[in-house]
């Protein structure tokens, strides 16, 4: 407690070893494990998705500010915090192993989650995965090093087999000066004028060519160096020279080569099911290029090429598969899904306030040569209006949309070949996320809105219950508005922030919560922390009360579509709740919110 860490703190270079060991916190010596803990709040139950928390009941994993830290679970004190190069991103732990993400380099521009509004690109850093063997807590030890040459975009965890996309030359910064920032505006000419800039021209070719010559993606393996040219293929739609590559490795064997395939493509967003991975690239349809879309029609200039690649629970089962065309672009992951090995594909058309946005759901099969062909649509749903929500669960799918109010359409996609809608229901505000947590009901969470006519602003937090037990008569059982305009979350765009723990039927959502705002002008700030809710089908949300972190990282300015806040993550452990910002963790007991069990620094 008292802010300060606890245990022994391990500084590590990435080319040494870890120091002696303080004793193996593993077998009898083990910590109590926790009867009940909440996980990662995985799209998939069978796919697992890093995270910068982790808990395997005994410890929390933290890769923060870093370091990789573990803190034992139910005595909360830091054991050891391991020191990685580079910005320190998430981690998948498996057992006794942890694989750490770093970005070296790059601009530092945060990563495109939501995806409304941002490009799901790369930074133009290289990526750094470190593998740990953590079975002492005390003293994680290096066991082996993959350095990719790619900003990372995605991952996924099957078993022992770990699926990283990465990608190349996608980050938009341009490798020459495009001008002399010292020139005046507007003048002569002059002879020195003309010799800076051909200078300057000689200086950008040389830039480019070796730009050029060294931008084959390449890996390097425990310190083997290998470029990625074999297993290469090229999109059907040009992209420029950006390269994005799914390597797949095994986290226990660490003598064992990495699998990788890589396309000559842009990255899009990610979804991956227990046997495929997807990515989405969209593409503005040029006008002379129309004759390739015309299944769509001449209308669409909005397209996305989604690639799709085998993946398994062994890194040799990679390999590229084939790819298809939908109209429009895909929001982000939940976009997307994969049932019986069909794929299903919620994506919309223009982006409002465009009066022509309209959006639909496409549905892809595999044809014999691994292409993926449509076979089934929904399409002009919500004309004017565009996608904030989408969520698959088997042979229903569920999509907001919104411009002034929230229509939460649902879906009946038993037949892939004749997909239909089933019902719509109209509500003001929108949902950013949606999860099913019974066979009858959705959850959500989202921001209310103001109408003005033809227009509406956006305002405070939302959580919504549904039930959806009648597909043609979905209905909102209970709404929690949280603050006014300018609150924000975390999880609003990032679904591994949303925290439903429906073992014990509780949820946690952290929250900026600002008040006095509304129609079009933001509040101040009132609480920055967690908040903490029993949720009942019958009686909604009940708040139990809030983890406090005070003022630091938290602000009443954020955008909706960049909604955050300065608690980023938290677990349920038994009686405890972890409320985890990025610069300390906070615990409390479920039955004692406000009164701080242990207060963890994660600045050191």
């Amino acid at each position: 407690g008292g802010g300060q860490g606890w245990g022994v703190e391990i500084g590590v270079s990435i080319g040494q070893g870890y120091g002696a060991g303080h004793g193996r916190l593993g077998g009898s010596s083990a910590p109590r494990a926790a009867k009940s803990k909440s996980g990662t709040n995985n799209q998939l139950a069978s796919v697992d998705e890093a995270d910068l928390v982790k808990t395997d009941g005994r410890y929390v994993y933290l890769s923060v500010n870093g370091a990789l830290r573990i803190v034992e679970a139910l005595k909360p004190r830091v054991l050891s915090v391991t020191t990685l190069p580079g910005k320190v991103r998430d981690m998948f732990i498996q057992g006794d192993r942890a694989v750490v993400y770093s970005s070296i380099g790059g601009t530092g521009a945060p990563a495109c989650q939501y995806g409304y509004d941002c490009s799901l690109m790369g930074d133009g850093s290289s990526t750094l995965i470190s593998v740990l063997d953590v079975s002492d807590r005390r003293a994680p030890k290096r066991v082996r090093a993959l350095e990719l040459s790619g900003s990372l975009i995605s991952s996924r965890r099957i078993g022992n087999t770990v699926h990283t996309v990465v990608s190349d030359g996608d980050s938009g910064q341009a490798p020459y000066d495009d001008w002399m920032s010292d020139l005046p505006e507007c003048g002569v000419l002059d002879s020195a004028v003309r010799a800076r800039v051909a200078r300057l021209k000689e200086r950008n070719e040389r830039a480019i060519r070796a730009y050029v010559a060294s931008f084959t993606p390449t890996l390097r393996d425990n310190g083997a160096d290998s470029k990625l040219c074999e297993n290469v293929w090229q999109s059907q739609i040009a992209d420029g020279d950006a390269f994005t590559t799914l390597v797949s490795f095994d986290l226990t064997r660490d003598g064992d080569p990495a699998s990788t395939t890589t396309l000559r493509s842009r990255p899009g967003a990610v979804f991956a099911s227990a046997d495929s991975l997807y990515i989405s690239v969209a593409h503005d349809k040029p006008i002379h290029d129309r004759q390739r879309y015309r299944p769509f029609g001449n209308s669409t200039q909005e397209v996305s090429e989604i690639h799709k690649f085998h993946i398994g629970a062994g890194p040799a089962a990679t390999r590229y598969v084939g790819s298809g065309v939908v109209p429009g672009h895909v929001l982000n992951q939940f976009s997307m899904d994969e049932w019986h090995g069909y794929l299903r594909v919620a994506a919309s058309r223009g982006r409002v306030p465009d009066p022509l946005v309209e959006s639909g759901v496409s549905v892809l099969a595999e044809d014999p040569s691994g292409n993926l062909v449509r076979v089934g649509a929904v399409e002009h749903l919500a004309p004017g209006e565009d996608i904030r929500a989408v969520r698959f669960d088997a042979d229903r799918g569920y999509v907001v949309t919104f411009k002034k109010t929230d229509p939460l359409f649902v879906l009946d996609l038993l037949q892939p070949a004749t997909p239909r809608l089933l019902g719509e229901l109209k509500i003001p505000g929108f949902s950013t996320y949606m999860q099913r947590i019974d066979p009858n009901h959705l959850i959500s969470i989202g921001f209310d809105a103001n109408d003005h006519g033809n227009f509406a602003y956006y305002d405070g937090l939302l959580l919504q219950l549904f039930d959806v037990q009648s597909p043609t008569n979905p209905k909102l059982l209970f709404r929690e508005k949280i603050g006014t305009r300018g609150s924000g979350s975390e999880a609003a765009t990032d679904h591994l922030a949303f925290n439903y723990f429906g073992e014990r039927g509780l949820l946690a959502i952290p929250t900026t919560i600002c008040e006095g705002g509304g129609d079009g002008s933001n509040g101040t700030l009132a609480f920055s922390g967690l908040l903490v809710y029993k949720v009942d089908v019958k009686q909604g949300f009940m708040r139990l009360g809030g983890v406090a972190h005070g003022e630091r990282g938290a602000n009443c300015n954020e955008s909706w579509s960049r909604s955050a806040s300065a608690v980023k993550r938290s677990v349920f452990l038994d009686d405890f709740v972890y409320s985890i910002a990025l610069d300390r963790v906070k615990v409390q007991l479920l039955s004692r919110l406000g009164t701080d069990v242990a207060d963890l620094t994660l600045l050191q």
